[in-house]
């Protein structure tokens, strides 16, 4: 379902390339997006389609996924909250390599294709932004591929710990608003049960620490020793 836009405009001009463009091409536009209320496990795009448009998730989170020749479903990357997608198919017009779910109710914002190329071509800040959003973007994905190959359960959890923590101010090594045990079940090809059962040895090794929604890894060399040595265990001196 889209509406007229009513989110308040400071906080839309701080949205990823939208805080570098100008202010009066900023409401030019605005003057073309809309914005689509989503109920939780809706399809927003399929895999295949050729929608030209560019999404932020203004509230809630979304996941990529796509799905193995036998039937399974592959969680791809979480679209979290001020964050953009659809932008491979506006720049190159091709279908969608993925289908977009959302994970929880969620509110996106859309730009038509036509107006976001503009923003991306006629804007160098823009542009420059693009091309480092691309280039994380090949190095984080070719990381969640390598990734979901790993042949043992724990160690493809372990990685994708690993793939999902960032630097936080400070040095803190952290995953932030962290995915739940079902999200990243399906982002490895495991079960929720073994996620659960190898974020707690991770945790009784305190090599971890939860902290609500936040996942502190206090051992960071510890957990890349994890992933790089099936036979090595948490409690392991380094």
């Amino acid at each position: 379902m889209h509406m007229k836009i009513q989110v308040n405009r400071e906080a839309l001009a701080r949205l990823p390339l939208l805080n570098l463009l100008p202010p009066e091409r900023l409401d030019a536009v605005l003057q073309h997006a809309q914005i689509a209320m989503y109920a939780k496990r809706a399809v927003i795009l399929s895999k295949g389609q050729t929608a030209d448009q560019l999404g932020y998730v203004l509230t809630g989170k979304l996941q990529a996924v796509d799905h193995l020749p036998d039937g399974r479903e592959v969680g791809l990357n979480l679209i979290e909250t001020g964050q953009f997608f659809g932008e491979l198919l506006v720049v190159d017009r091709h279908p969608r390599s993925a289908s977009v779910v959302a994970v929880l109710p969620s509110h996106v914002l859309w730009l038509p294709g036509e107006v976001a190329r503009r923003m991306f071509f006629d804007h160098p800040p823009v542009a420059e932004a693009m091309l480092q959003h691309f280039a994380q973007l090949i190095r984080r994905m070719s990381d969640l591929r390598a990734a979901q190959a790993l042949p043992n359960a724990f160690q493809r959890v372990f990685a994708l710990l690993h793939y999902l923590k960032e630097k936080a101010p400070g040095g803190l090594e952290q995953i932030d608003n962290m995915p739940t045990h079902q999200e990243i079940s399906i982002m490895i090809n495991s079960s929720r049960e073994t996620v659960t059962r190898a974020i707690a040895v991770l945790i009784n090794a305190n090599i971890v620490q939860k902290d609500m929604r936040r996942l502190i890894i206090r051992f960071p060399d510890r957990l890349k020793a994890l992933v790089e040595d099936a036979n090595r265990k948490p409690g392991d001196a380094q």
